[in-house]
């Protein structure tokens, strides 16, 4: 059992970022006391309008961080050339294996941002060659499977989950058996649905439907409840001069063999496409530098749950409202 990478194709592309933020106002009707952030944002909405992001001051010192996913090598991926239009420190998510930049604009919050990433590099197909269903025991000493098999934030391993698991996989003789019945499972059982509504492994369970990430949760949490390390992919796909989708997509690891790729959205177990690019690996990513709770932009205690590409935080310490318009642009000029 081996995991092939074939038919390079390559990639040229820029990805940009960009934020404006504004002042907004110090209106005296404005609530913060005893309402929620929701709340407190819908009300927004209603005076201000609702083409942008509002969210409240915080009474904390003003700052403004910004991390960026680095385009970096993975087996599938190799980059050629990348280059940032601003200084960054960079710094390595140990969990994940991920790259990230750093960017520090505390010192100038209110107004336009923008930082673009020119970039090359080569996407590979991957397939996995099976000739047969016998896999290795896992080192559970590891910290690959101590990381990739817990219960975490979206990923949780309810009782009833983790009962699932099991009948799906009573008749599994071996690990990468028992991910193909988890597989099936959900092509079967789940339907793809764009949702708004709460994220997360247990929804998606409950409802028996979800985006490609949601999907991907569930598929994840499934498998870590019969160990088997799994972990999130996010990325994009890499079509040329079309607007690129972000997608997500996720893997599962076999002692001695590696990572094999699974795309519940596309009906693919054991391979991938070279039309994809990979932002990211992994999910509740520990920033460097984060804040030590805030759950404006998704940050939780430190952690973002995964990187697509960037992860904000933004404080300003007057009281009052501010807008905040973001934008993201991944072009492929091939």
């Amino acid at each position: 059992m081996k995991i092939e990478y074939k038919n390079p194709e390559r990639k040229k592309g820029i990805f940009i970022w960009e934020m404006d933020v504004n002042f907004l106002s110090r209106d005296s009707n404005f609530t913060f006391k005893n309402a929620t952030e929701d709340e407190m944002r819908e009300n927004a909405k209603k005076i201000y309008g609702s083409d942008k992001v509002f969210f409240p001051a915080l009474n904390r010192p003003s700052s403004f961080l910004l991390w960026i996913s680095q385009m970096k090598d993975w087996d599938s991926q190799k980059v050629t050339y990348s280059d940032y239009s601003e200084g960054k420190k960079d710094y390595q998510d140990k969990e994940n294996e991920n790259l990230i930049g750093f960017f520090d604009f505390s010192k100038n919050i209110l107004g336009k941002k923008q930082i673009r990433i020119n970039f090359t590099l080569d996407e590979y197909e991957v397939k996995l060659n099976a000739d047969n269903w016998e896999t290795k025991q896992y080192d559970k000493a590891s910290a690959l499977f101590r990381r990739y098999t817990k219960s975490e934030r979206q990923l949780g391993q309810t009782d009833n989950i983790l009962k699932v698991a099991k009948e799906i996989t009573v008749n599994g003789s071996s690990h990468f058996a028992k991910a193909k019945m988890i597989y099936n499972w959900i092509c079967e059982n789940i339907d793809y649905k764009e949702s708004e509504s709460k994220r997360g492994a247990i929804r998606v369970f409950e409802s028996k439907n979800g985006n490609a990430a949601e999907i991907s949760f569930l598929c994840i949490t499934l498998m870590r409840s019969v160990e088997i390390p799994t972990r999130l992919v996010v990325g994009a796909w890499g079509e040329i001069e079309k607007k690129q989708d972000f997608h997500f997509w996720m893997e599962f690891y076999l002692q001695d063999v590696g990572w094999i790729p699974v795309d519940c959205g596309k009906k693919m177990f054991g391979e991938t496409d070279n039309k994809r690019i990979i932002f990211s690996k992994g999910e509740n990513v520990l920033l460097e530098r984060g804040p030590e709770q805030s759950e404006i932009f998704g940050i939780n205690y430190r952690r973002v749950f995964f990187m697509q590409p960037e992860a904000v935080y933004l404080n300003k310490e007057e009281d009052g409202i501010f807008a905040v318009k973001q934008n993201k642009y991944l072009l492929i000029k091939g």
